[in-house]
Parts: structure tokens; sequence; C-alpha cells
């Protein structure tokens, strides 16, 4: 017997053998080892996963690739050697291309062997086939020279990523910045993180990098209000806190009184209705939280100065009209007195006008009359909107022990003039507007037939999800045509106004309602967004690529131009460490191993996710859960991928690859403006994102003018003093 001694003699006979097998038909339940492959790995049964895939291996089936799948199996579960020896075996096989060899450079960097990971990348950027395996090639080429302490040598290939990756760009410019302040160039690295947070303002890791850059070269205000921003994002980050405040010490003067937010001198509405205004009908009206947080509750004032636009009344909470005689254009003020706790009103010349402890109502002549509230003071302004804002309909001032808090009631209709306006980008197509102003009047309607019951009575707050409300200021003219247009009509399920939600982005693919952990959600199903269905993910491999690439051109979500890049496809790198400290708000776990998702819907977004720790596991099973300790009011979604870079045995830092931005559930408003653009009319567009919901016209039903009271334990009015008010003279 002769004994083959030549290695690539053996290698070749191999890859014969496996060509072979890829050209022979698949034997028949290869479908079915498949489809129950990927069911396990969704459900988070990974051995069972790998068992079906090694089955698959045996077959000799190209698709969906066997040794690409267990890699990508095998990583998640932390069995890192495992996970590039499956890499290397199918970068080995015959046309991988840049993707295979890209993950194959991941792996070698995931185990800090960073000569292999350098010319697994270089590869790849020779075996690539679409710009996005290009940038993705040069992107690591930058890491694989930053963590080999080469910053200089990670410019380049850096450099080349950001023209070549324009969903990328963000994660690539914080690189570059790491890049260029280790190489000594602070003024290329502040530009750097500049770039960064102006592509992604949800990019934590830039924003911490940039402060901490301005304050270590004595930019203190522009340092103080980075650390703001952080703090929007996550008000319990102490040490964003801790600093701001030191911070604030050393700038001259009031520094919020220089923060760069809306400020509006007068009322720009005109008080007469606009064309076509006077032919809407009367409609419900609604209660709007104002300056509402990230808890959802309107933040507590202490001082404001208001105008209206017309002439003015102001009522007590009793329904007595206390001043009457209000001017149009005149400034007044309303502050809290803390020894007392009485609010204080002051016109325009600064005498007391009136006294309370009890709510009142600020009331313009007039439908279309506004009130334009300023430079409002707050006991604690994080994550709060404190710009100006000219608002529709009444004011309600309800005070607090530490106090007051802002409601406005304005018609239905008229509330919608801002929302609408504030959720699409300007020049929007008026399809899209009119599909929104539907969608927004059927989510305000079931939000007011469901609201919790609170001391404020209201309906939504003006930060809610797809309702975003900053009144008069935002309104555009093409948004209050189409909520005139489309007045009254809504949404239905069975003859009810449903439950709708709306988001930002899909990624391509929406996700079903009934999986969104979301009460009364189930009939939000998962649509393909697109002319073309396309399934969800087959495959962890088919899951992998959707988040690395660049999103199909035939999704809807891509077809207007007008959303960034990010929104649809975004990359983060998250550093181990800062999710160890946002874990230990829950509970000790140690040093963090991984990031393991136990669970995925269809659509392969994570349902719940495993944070191992050295001491213990955290199991996060809900997407704010997840945010909170991922990536605190920035996660942009949850479908997204994980690719660890190991430190040993302890996670260094976790590269997240992600599609879309939002929860995904109901409306995509990408969408929505993509087929608009297409030409699509406003119903068609509204039946492909809601095939089991119905459009209704309803006859609306006059807004209420009085201000209802508060009611007690049992139900019954409290019993309430009348105010006192020096200045109100009986008639």
């Amino acid at each position: 017997m002769k004994i083959i001694q030549k290695p690539a003699l053996i290698l070749a006979l191999l890859g014969n053998i496996q060509c072979a097998w890829a050209q022979a038909p698949a034997p028949a339940d290869a479908a079915t080892t498949a489809a129950s492959a990927w069911n396990a790995f969704l459900q988070g049964n990974m051995e069972q996963a790998l068992s079906a895939f090694r089955y698959l291996a045996t077959l000799g089936i190209s698709y969906p690739n066997p040794d690409a799948n267990l890699a990508l199996t095998t990583r998640d579960l932390g069995r890192h050697d495992e996970a590039l020896t499956h890499w290397v075996k199918a970068s080995l096989t015959e046309g991988a291309g840049g993707f295979i060899w890209n993950q194959r450079g991941w792996a070698y960097a995931a185990q800090q062997r960073l000569p292999e990971a350098r010319d697994s990348f270089l590869r790849a950027v020779e075996r690539s086939s679409t710009t996005a395996d290009q940038a993705e090639a040069q992107l690591g080429l930058g890491m694989a020279a930053r963590m080999g302490s080469q910053p200089r040598q990670a410019l380049p290939p850096l450099r080349a990523a950001l023209v070549q990756s324009p969903f990328a760009m963000s994660a690539v410019s914080y690189e570059a910045a790491k890049a260029s302040s280790a190489a000594g160039d602070k003024y290329a690295a502040i530009a750097y993180l500049r770039q960064c947070a102006t592509l992604d303002p949800l990019n934590i890791e830039c924003l911490r990098e940039l402060a901490e850059i301005h304050a270590r070269t004595g930019e203190n205000r522009s340092a103080w209000y980075v650390y703001l921003r952080l703090l929007a994002l996550d008000p319990l980050d102490s040490q964003s806190a801790r600093k701001a405040r030191k911070l604030q010490e050393y700038i001259p003067g009031d520094p919020e009184s220089t923060l760069p937010v809306r400020r509006l001198a007068h009322p720009l509405n005109a008080a007469e209705p606009q064309q076509g205004e006077s032919d809407t009908p009367p409609a419900p009206s609604i209660r709007v939280a104002l300056f509402t947080g990230a808890d959802a509750k309107p933040a507590t004032a202490t001082r404001l100065f208001f105008m209206c636009s017309s002439n003015f009344k102001i009522i007590a909470a009793s329904g007595d009209v206390v001043k009457d005689d209000g001017q149009a254009q005149h400034q007044w003020e309303i502050s809290f007195r803390p020894e007392n706790n009485i609010v204080e009103l002051r016109d325009n010349a600064r005498n007391i006008q009136y006294t309370t402890k009890q709510a009142l109502r600020i009331v313009p002549g007039g439908r279309q009359a506004s009130v334009l509230l300023k430079s409002v003071r707050f006991v604690n302004s994080v994550g709060v909107d404190i710009g100006d804002r000219e608002l529709r309909g009444s004011i309600e001032v309800l005070p607090t022990p530490y106090g007051f808090k802002l409601v406005n009631e304005a018609g239905l209709e008229e509330y919608l003039y801002g929302v609408v306006s504030a959720a699409l980008p300007h020049n929007s197509p008026s399809e899209a507007y009119k599909a929104l102003a539907v969608a927004a009047r059927t989510q305000a309607l079931w939000e007011k037939a469901h609201r919790t019951e609170s001391l404020e009575r209201v309906d939504v707050n003006d930060a809610a999800p797809g309702l975003r409300y900053v009144g008069l200021s935002d309104e555009m003219r093409e948004a209050s045509a189409a909520v005139r247009e489309t007045a009254g009509i809504v949404l239905t399920r069975n003859g009810e106004t449903a439950r709708i939600m709306q988001h930002d982005n899909c990624g391509g693919v929406t996700e079903d309602g009934a999986r969104s952990g979301e009460a009364d959600a189930a009939h939000l199903v998962s649509v393909s967004d697109g002319e073309k269905p396309q399934a969800p993910s087959s495959s962890p491999d088919h899951l992998e690529q959707w988040t690395h690439e660049y999103p199909a051109a035939d999704r809807y979500c891509e077809a207007s131009g007008l959303t960034p890049p990010v929104a649809s496809r975004w990359l983060r790198i998250l550093p181990a460490k800062d999710i160890a400290q946002r874990a230990e708000r829950i509970r000790s776990i140690g040093a963090i191993r991984g990031l393991r998702a136990v669970r995925r819907s269809p659509s392969g977004r994570v349902q719940a996710l495993e944070v191992i720790g050295s001491k213990d596991t955290l199991l996060l099973e809900s997407a704010k859960a997840m945010a909170d300790v991922l990536s605190p009011g920035s996660l942009r979604s949850t479908l997204f991928t994980v690719q660890p870079l190991m430190s040993g045995s302890k996670a260094d830092r976790f590269i997240l690859w992600g599609a879309g931005t939002g929860h995904g559930v109901g409306l995509c408003r990408a969408g929505t403006l993509g087929q608009a653009s297409m030409g699509r009319k406003w119903p068609i567009i509204l039946k492909h994102y809601f095939p089991d919901l119905q459009v209704s016209s309803r006859l609306a039903s006059p807004a209420p003018t009085a201000l209802a009271p508060a009611r007690g334990p049992n139900g019954a009015a409290p019993q309430r003093r009348k105010p006192k008010n020096p200045h109100w003279k009986k008639k």
C-alpha cells in the first residue's frame, strides 16, 4: 500500500471530495434539519443546533454553510478555539469571499492573535466583492493595529473604511479618534469624535471620550455640555453626573443659559386660522404632559415666562375666571415660592396678579390661539428637552411640593399638526405625511382610551415614541395639510380603534407584535419591508450577513434617501468594563466573560440576553433591560449580533453589528417615506404595515372646555377653597 505523504496533495483530494459533495443533490431531510437547527438556535438550544449543523456538514451541502454556522454557534457559546477552527475550514473552500475571511480575522483577533488577524483581513480585502466587506476588512486592519499598540499604522486603513462605509462611519470615526489620541494628535482626535457624535448621536462611547478629552484640554464648558448629553441618555450614570457638577464650578455665569436649545422671542402664531384650518371639524381634546423625561413623567418646573398670541384668561381650579384681561404679546411670569409652596403669577410690569396652591389654566382666546412657554427652569432637567415651545390650546399649571408641572390641553387635530411634522424629515412626500397622520391619530386615541390615571390626568406625553411633540415651532405646512385631509380617519380592528405601534427603521423586516412583549399587539404582524417578499433570516450565517452587509436596494426603508444611514445599519464597539459597571446596578457578576443571545424572534431580534460574568450570570429579558446594561438610552434595536474580543478568559470589548432603529413593530417610518417616494398612496402604505386592520372614518366629538377636577379615592370631587386673589374685583 502506497502512503501519500504530501500535505498539498491530501488537501487537494479532500477539496475534490468536498466539491463532489457540494455538487451532489442534498438528501431530502437536509431542509428539515436546517430548519430544525435554525429554530434551536433561535431558542438558545445551542448544543442541539450544533448537532444539526454537524449532521449537515456530513451531508456535504453548501447552503446553509455548515462551517460558518458551526463557527457562529460555537462563538456564541464562548468556545473561541472551535469557532476559529470552523472559520479556517470555511475560508479554505472554493469561492470563500470577503465575509468569510473577515470573520476568520475577527476570530483571530478575539484570541489576540493579531498577526494572523491582519493576514486574514488583508485576504478579505483581496477577496471582497462588496464595499461592505471591503470596509469591514479595513476596519479590522485598523483595530488589529491599534490593539497591537501601533496607532499610526491603524490610521490609513481606518481612513479607507471611512470612505467606503456610510453605515459604519460613526464607529470607525471613534476608532480613528482613539488611534489619533494614542498617536499624540489630540486635534485630530477631537475632529473624529465630533464627526462620530454627529453621525450617531447615540454613540455613548464616543460622547464619553469627547467629554474626557475636552476636560483634559481645559474646555470646561464643552466637556460639561457633553456630560449632560450622556446623562440625558443614562440618568443613572453617577460618574458623568459627578464630573458635570465639578465642571460647572469652573464655568463663569449661568451655564444653562448658554445651552444650544430653542429660544423664541414672540409667538409665531397669528391667531387667525390659516387656509383650511377653519374647515377642520371639532375633534376630541387631548391632554399632553409637557417636558417629560426618560421616566415618561413631566419634569417639575420652578419658573417660566409665557406669552399668548391672543388675549387670554387665567382660570382657577374651581372654574372661576380670576383674570380675564390678559393682553396678547405681553410677557407674564409664573414662579414657585418654596418658602410657602405658592405659585405666583406676575404680569408684564412685574405686578403680582394671582397666587395659588391649586391648579390654574392659561386659556387664550380663539380656537387657533397659542401659548409660548419661555425659559423654563426645572428642579432637574436631565433628559428633558428644555427648549421654548409654542403650543396651541390651553396650558394647565399643577402645583407640587417642589414646583409645578405643565400640561397642554388641545384639540386632537391641532395637536397632530406638531406630532406629524416632528415625525418625518423636512420635504417628506405628502402621502407619507398622510399615512403618519392616520397612524398618529389612531395611536393618540388609543392612548387616550387606555390612559393610566395620574395626578396630571394626561393622555400622552410629549416624548412618547412616535408622538414627539414640541408644538407650533415644529409645524410644517405639508404636514398640517395632511392632518386636515385625513381628519377623523383612524385604523380600526373589530370596529374599535386599534392599538398600533411605530418605529424609525425596521432594518428590512418588521417584528411580530405577539413576540414584542407588548400587550394587545398580537394583531401587528411581521412583514417584509420590500416589493419582493423576503423571509427573515434562516440560519446564523444568514443573520450575521444581514447585519454586516448594506441593506438591500429593494427595501422600502432605503428608497427615500431622507433617513440617516446609521438608522438602518449600525456598528458599536462596547468596552466590557462599561457593561460590567452597568450590570453592577442590578447585582455583582464580576468581570464580563461573554454576551449570549438565549432567545431570538424569527426576525432575528434578541428577546433574552445573558451577560456572563466571572461570578454570576445576568439574564435580561426585555429590550429596555438589555439597553440599560449594554447602552442605556442608545441601543438602537435588538436586531444585532455580537463579536467578542477577548483578553485571556475575560472580554475586552464587544462589537455589535446591528440593523434598524426602534422596536420594529408596526409602521416603519423610513419604509413609509420610501413607499411614498415611489408614488404609493397612503391607504396602500398603511395596508402594507397593518394588513389585519381597516381604515375607518369616524365623526369626532367636540372637545370639552371645562377643567376636569381631580377625583378622590371614592370617586367624588375633592372640596376646594376659593383661591385668594388680591387683584380680582367682582363685577
